[in-house]
């Protein structure tokens, strides 16, 4: 995976969720991408997103390599050399679009994403308070901008060549700017940046009135002669969108890319090039995080068919037939529409001067509340199933499969007794997906196929209650589950107290926790009796009781009594343990 933003990310989690090896390299040193560099502090905190991040290299065969560039540091014929049996290609957009005006040049005019980029990394940018900041554009780049130099103490203008309705970020971003402090100028358009004592002392702006409709549907704004005016600024930020840099492309045989500067691929993301995939803002153009992260998904799906041997172009129109298929159910009459509870914000005034996360969260009523909203959809492929579209096309409407005799129909029952996962093997298929990455990704094997034939069932070990496999809870499981045979269950528990006085100190909770949520510090200590004052050995003798053998003498405890140590010999579980 080339490019570790959200499309590179999403393509590197459920590719390594499907079993595959992947590694992850970056032009940057830390992972995250636009996502990391262009989101600012307080609409997105770095914390939640390394929290989020990490949940991909907690997965068996992942791999991040920082500051290496395609195109500088390494080649696609490169990557295929070393081994590699597919690329994903999720460069992301990191070049802005010029505004090719004069003066463009000047010291103190800042393309957006570079601006952004050095306040995300800690590097000092030319704004300070009591500066003037003039930001040119209208979509969510230019208002991040703009708010990021007003919480740095700048004075802040946006000047936009239309009018309100038709820019290009969200309404409430336009609203908040505006009750921030920033000030907007509409109808107006740069015309030249101008120079004061070599550097950028102010912007040229000629005034604007709407004309006929553009490619985009929206009225073309024209010049109106003799309604030139000057702003001044400090620092001025073009943002009028970006572009991703594909420089380097006329070296890559058999990638194409369109006059956009995008990539081109098929219906599966995959290029003219076998093997090598694209998704994000390199093949879609400049887009929300939340659609990257969709084509990442479906990358990881497509490359996992690839790497399987199946025919891309039927994989192209079987992405595009689910696309197609219409909206099956009618949600009205199951459930009346409610709006959605209103965000709770940080008050405007405490905005200044603070990169403070701006949304607050919700609370236990208001997250209920929203949460009653949900439509209980269960299957997660509802409104696009695999089974439902083809026995739709062949008249499979009622059910010829299962046999005549009342004997034979399976009607199994729930097993809702795992603390975590709720199971209901009616609706399994048998794809032995949970069978997979419960073997080969998580390691834990609780899954497998029992039975032959009509009465064969994809199900534990001896049919037993999957609380008493060796299931971690990981989940993985219940994600991958194409029909919601296998769910998560519901849970108000939000968090876990240690209870001290009961706990042992045996490490067992440390060693098989899958995400390494729990860990040993320097003064972790293991009990060798067990609790109620009974001797404790610290961090730096374990290494000795380790060694025990079972073939040695048993040691005997303070009534001269025979008893094994509680520490468990290094190597897996076993099942008397």
């Amino acid at each position: 995976v080339v490019g570790a933003g959200p499309a590179g990310m999403t393509a590197a989690y459920y590719a390594a969720l499907k079993g595959h090896a992947v590694t992850v390299f970056d032009m940057m040193e830390k992972q995250g991408g636009i996502a990391r560099y262009g989101i600012p502090e307080y609409r997105l905190p770095k914390v939640k997103l390394d929290k989020e991040l990490n949940s991909v290299w907690q997965l068996r065969d992942t791999e991040f390599k920082g500051g290496k560039m395609l195109g500088r540091d390494f080649s696609i014929d490169d990557l295929f050399t070393q081994g590699y049996d597919a690329v994903f290609l999720g460069l992301g957009a990191w070049r802005s679009n010029e505004l090719r005006v004069p003066g463009e040049d000047l010291p103190g005019v800042i393309e957006a994403i570079n601006y952004l980029r050095m306040n995300s990394e800690g590097n000092p940018v030319p704004v300070g308070k009591g500066q003037k900041v003039v930001v040119i554009g209208g979509g969510f780049t230019t208002f991040d901008c703009a708010r990021t130099s007003r919480r740095l103490g700048a004075d802040v203008t946006v000047v936009y060549r239309r009018s309100r309705k038709e820019m290009g970020a969200h309404y409430s971003e336009v609203d908040d700017a505006e009750h921030e402090g920033i000030r907007l100028e509409f109808f107006a358009a740069p015309v030249r940046f101008v120079e004061k004592n070599g550097r950028v002392g102010g912007v040229e702006f000629q005034r604007m009135a709407l004309g006929e409709p553009d490619a985009s549907g929206r009225r073309r704004p024209v010049p109106v002669e003799g309604s030139n005016f000057v702003i001044e600024c400090d620092t001025a930020i073009p943002a009028i969108g970006q572009v991703p840099n594909l420089d380097f492309f006329e070296r890559e045989q058999g990638v194409r890319k369109t006059k956009r500067e995008t990539v081109i691929t098929n219906g599966a993301l995959m290029t003219d090039r076998p093997g090598v995939f694209a998704g994000g803002d390199v093949q879609m153009g400049a887009r929300t995080v939340i659609e990257c992260v969709a084509q990442g998904k479906l990358a990881a799906k497509a490359i996992d068919r690839y790497l399987a041997g199946d025919d891309m172009a039927r994989v192209a129109e079987e992405i595009a037939e689910e696309e197609a298929v219409p909206e099956l159910i009618d949600i009205v009459p199951y459930k009346p529409e409610e709006p959605q509870v209103r965000m709770p914000m940080l008050p405007f005034k405490e905005r200044d001067l603070s990169f403070q996360l701006i949304e607050n969260g919700y609370d236990k009523n208001a997250a209920e509340k929203e949460a009653a909203r949900c439509l209980q959809c269960v299957c997660p492929d509802v409104g696009r199933c695999h089974l439902q579209r083809l026995s739709l096309e062949h008249g499979l409407t009622d059910n010829r499969f299962h046999r005549a005799e009342p004997v034979d129909y399976h009607d199994y029952e729930y097993d809702f007794s795992h603390d975590f996962i709720l199971r209901d093997l009616n609706k399994c298929i048998n794809c032995t997906q949970c069978v997979r990455i419960c073997r080969d990704v998580i390691g834990a094997n609780c899954y497998g196929l029992m039975g032959g034939g009509y009465d064969s069932i994809v199900t534990t070990p001896w049919n037993v209650s999957l609380k008493y496999t060796d299931c971690v809870s990981c989940g993985a499981c219940a994600e991958t589950c194409p029909t919601g045979a296998l769910m998560m269950r519901e849970r108000d528990l939000q968090t876990y107290e240690l209870d001290i006085v009961r706990c042992i100190y045996c490490g067992d909770c440390v060693e098989v926790c899958p995400h390494g949520a729990l860990g040993e510090t320097p003064n972790f200590e293991l009990s060798t009796y067990g609790r109620f004052g009974r001797t404790v050995l610290a961090k730096e003798e374990l290494a000795v009781a380790r060694t025990w053998k079972p073939s040695e003498e048993i040691p005997l405890d303070g009534h001269n009594s025979p008893r094994p140590p509680e520490i468990r010999p290094p190597g897996p579980p076993r099942w008397g343990d």
